[in-house]
């Protein structure tokens, strides 16, 4: 029994670790992207009550937040895009999960500026 244990650690440790330590920091990267995007369009889209740096066009400050965002987006994809490259499995499965990704960037801004627009 030791035995077997040991195996499926050694195992663990080595195939699903680290797809599991990716898989979250791909994640935790998209959720905070899709968030600056988000914020940035709320702020572009109504005028907010304070005033941070004085009178700033909020609008261009807005896009600006938003730039941010999809430049993290952006690198965070092609970061993915490098990975599934370097693994062996078909194009159809890689741009599958591409689109996967687009697509879901694209329903977390709209989920989040939903939930604000509820405020």
């Amino acid at each position: 029994m030791a035995e077997l244990r040991a195996r499926w650690l050694s195992f663990y440790a080595a195939n699903v670790e680290p797809v599991y330590k990716e898989t979250f920091s791909h994640i935790e990267k998209l959720i905070i992207g899709t968030l600056i995007v988000s914020a940035g369009a709320h702020v572009s889209s109504e005028e907010p009550a304070i005033q941070l740096f004085g009178y700033l066009r909020h609008g261009l400050v807005g896009r600006g937040v938003m730039l941010v965002g999809v430049i993290i987006l952006l690198l965070n994809f092609v970061d993915g895009l490098t990975k599934l490259a370097k693994v062996n499995w078909h194009v159809a499965w890689q741009l599958l999960m591409s689109l996967c990704y687009i697509a879901v960037s694209i329903r977390l801004v709209q989920l989040i500026l939903a939930f604000r627009g509820g405020e």
